[in-house]
């Protein structure tokens, strides 16, 4: 049986490779065929390759790289902190429940409250610039990674903890051994909806109070109506999510080996 299901996995996986593939392919024979015959208006819609013609004179001019810079610095700095204190304030919330029932519910009202009305107040307190933005994507991204740690620590077997005490293992040891390794699935899916969240920030920080990044350059081509310059920006954005998504769950793997 198990040597069955091992020669399963590699087909599974060829076959997913194959399927992602093909639908990559028929995505892009539909989307230049759209682009050329049926809307066949750049003010509307725009070809891929005009669109990758694009970002090819934008990589040549150096305008793309300011761009990808500019949002690539805040968004580095933003996403490590909130993945520093969001686990480190889903462990405290979760091993200290009195602090959870002060603290949770402001978590929930802020999680649900759209960033695009707070945007504004951060560029006001902080500026246009770096530290704004830092601050939107700190807040975007520092949520779920929160909530999704609480609830891996929380989920931890009794069991597990207990058999870990009665070892002689320290309250230390037991977060390091046997809480944070439980919750780790959970971390990781946190981390996962915070890179779309702090991307979305990105956009939202860059939209009120930048003179540069992705976000500005989606939102000024939008404006002059300059649709392949604005995907450009988007499929950028597209990219480095499915890049950063696909590394959480190498490193989720790597370091948890025994849920492959």
């Amino acid at each position: 049986m198990s040597a069955d299901i091992s020669a399963k996995q590699p087909q599974a996986g060829a076959a997913r490779v194959r399927a992602f593939a093909i639908s990559i392919v028929a995505v892009i024979i539909i989307w230049e065929l759209l682009g050329r015959f049926v809307i066949n208006n750049d003010l509307i819609f725009a070809p891929l390759s005009h669109i990758f013609a694009r970002m090819y004179a934008m990589a040549l001019s150096g305008e793309l790289w300011k761009h990808v810079k500019a949002s690539g610095i805040a968004f580095i700095i933003g996403y490590s902190l909130a993945a520093i204190f969001g686990v480190a304030s889903g462990l405290l919330i979760a091993l200290r429940p009195r602090v959870g029932f002060y603290v949770e519910p402001w978590l929930m009202a802020l999680y649900a409250t759209p960033m695009i009305a707070l945007a504004p107040i951060f560029v006001v307190l902080l500026g246009i610039g770096l530290s704004s933005k830092i601050a939107i994507i700190f807040i975007e991204a520092f949520f779920p990674i929160t909530t999704n740690s609480a609830l891996g620590i929380r989920s931890t077997s009794r069991d597990l903890i207990e058999a870990s005490r009665s070892f002689g293992a320290t309250e230390s040891q037991i977060v390091r051994t046997v809480l944070l390794p439980n919750s780790l699935p959970y971390i990781v899916a946190g981390m996962r909806i915070a890179v779309g969240r702090g991307l979305a920030g990105v956009v939202v920080a860059e939209i009120f109070g930048s003179i540069a990044g992705i976000g500005n350059m989606i939102w000024f081509s939008a404006e002059s109506y300059d649709m392949p310059k604005l995907f450009s920006g988007v499929f950028i954005l597209a990219g480095a999510s499915i890049a950063m998504m696909t590394g959480l769950a190498r490193i989720e793997r790597a370091v948890a080996p025994w849920r492959k």
